[in-house]
């Protein structure tokens, strides 16, 4: 089906219903009781999920970079994936604008660390996600200091902010890995 549409998409699309794709395979896999895998071309659950943070980028621009094919046309919906250790910081500018809630991208980047950070602590929920992003909202606007997420135990607060010291040291150490990549010969002044 996919090389059909993308051969020829008019012609697919008006000779298939494609938008009952997904309600056939559901009827079709409950009555031979199997279960259809989550990552399934088209029809799974995340074919149309995109979570790192270029690729994530380059989907909020511009889908067609790595979607070949509409998931509109299948009766299927595009999910960028926020709550992450994968997560890039215009991922979760998009998650702000759908709360509707008004941050510069340099507070948008702080708020993406901060999820990153919980994320290499503990599996996050979307939920989580979002009530960092609103509570961190909440602190710059009313000039507050609640915690992001009260509920975390000693252990995950401890582990959370060593992850947060470790995020913000990236940008060093790259630069060291850069540098330690260049040719010697470029290192030496002559």
């Amino acid at each position: 089906m996919a090389r059909m549409i993308v051969a020829a998409p008019d012609y697919t699309k008006s000779k298939y219903k494609l938008h009952k794709l997904k309600e056939l395979e559901d009827l079709v896999a409950e009555a031979v009781e199997i279960n259809i895998p989550f990552n399934n071309y088209i029809t799974g659950f995340c074919a149309f999920t995109h979570k790192a943070g270029i690729h994530a980028k380059a989907i909020l621009n511009n889908p067609s970079t790595y979607e070949i094919i509409n998931p509109a046309d299948f009766g299927m919906s595009r999910y960028v994936h926020f709550a992450s250790r994968l997560t890039g910081w215009n991922a979760i500018k998009s998650r702000v604008e759908q709360l509707g809630l008004t941050m510069t991208d340099a507070q948008v980047k702080v708020v993406t660390q901060k999820i990153k950070a919980l994320a290499d602590v503990r599996p996050i929920a979307i939920d989580d996600a979002d009530s960092i992003i609103r509570t961190f909202h909440l602190n710059i606007t009313e000039g507050e200091e609640k915690p992001l997420l009260p509920n975390l135990t000693a252990e995950e607060q401890a582990k959370f902010e060593k992850a947060e010291r470790e995020l913000a040291g990236e940008p060093e150490k790259r630069a060291l890995d850069e540098a330690a990549a260049e040719p010697a010969a470029k290192k030496v002044k002559a």
